[in-house]
């Protein structure tokens, strides 16, 4: 069997899914507030970086620290067959009564929803608790990862920490014994 570090970023959130599965966890999708979208494409930012570091901050602040999640971005439209803006689908795990909600608050904030400054965009924030484990989640979640964006980088798909090493974990089970 593969190492980790081989496996395909696919393959890891397959992982992610299966280990988040035992307990429960919130998916979300979340437009990237144009702003914020405009501002990063003009500096020059890794649009999933900076979104993984306001997920994080926001999760640790409204949810609670080290918390289980994950997130895939992207920018292209199965609606329209075009560039449109950036979001992201993910999921965050929930331990408690009240942690869906709190879950789709810290993500549409990390997004640019509902800060002071940042206009209101509707239907940008979507989300249900994950119901039913089966490899087409995973696949939805990268559908469009390998199409060219260039206000994107290669690498789309992102996991905190603690879930890598919950994954990884798993991963070493499943290979190792």
């Amino acid at each position: 069997m593969p190492h980790w570090d081989d496996l395909s970023q696919w393959m890891k959130a397959q992982l992610a899914v299966f280990t988040l599965e035992i307990w429960s966890f919130q998916t979300f999708t979340m437009h990237v507030h144009p702003d914020l979208e405009r501002r990063w494409v003009a500096e020059g930012k890794d649009p999933r970086v900076m979104m993984r570091d306001r997920l994080r901050r926001e999760f640790d602040r409204h949810v609670r620290p080290r918390l289980d999640w994950f997130f895939v971005i992207e920018g292209w439209s199965t609606r329209t067959r075009d560039a449109t803006i950036l979001h992201i689908h993910g999921g965050a795990a929930t331990f408690e009564a009240g942690d869906e909600e709190k879950v789709m608050l810290a993500a549409a904030r990390a997004a640019g929803h509902g800060l002071k400054g940042y206009s209101t965009v509707p239907r940008a924030i979507h989300g249900r608790k994950f119901r039913k484990l089966q490899a087409a989640y995973i696949d939805y979640l990268f559908k469009f990862t390998r199409r060219s964006d260039p206000r994107l980088r290669e690498k789309r798909f992102t996991m905190s920490r603690t879930m890598t090493g919950g994954a990884r974990a798993f991963w070493g089970l499943v290979t190792e014994g």
